[in-house]
């Protein structure tokens, strides 16, 4: 499963963490301007730690 993390929109932070093997992380290039970063950033860390690949989008 693929899930997007975007200023705007992102999905429940406990299907970030449940995320695991197979299951893909899109983190967009504006993500980190979200003020709730800091807790996606834990909960991304989660679901890595569960076999989950983080990929790094640029643009919308």
């Amino acid at each position: 499963m693929d899930r997007r993390i975007t200023y705007a929109h992102a999905p429940a932070l406990g299907d970030v963490r449940a995320m695991s093997t197979g299951d893909t992380v899109w983190v967009h290039a504006n993500a980190d301007q979200r003020r709730d970063w800091a807790r996606y950033v834990d909960a991304i860390a989660t679901a890595v730690s569960r076999g989950a690949e983080v990929r790094r989008r640029w643009g919308l």
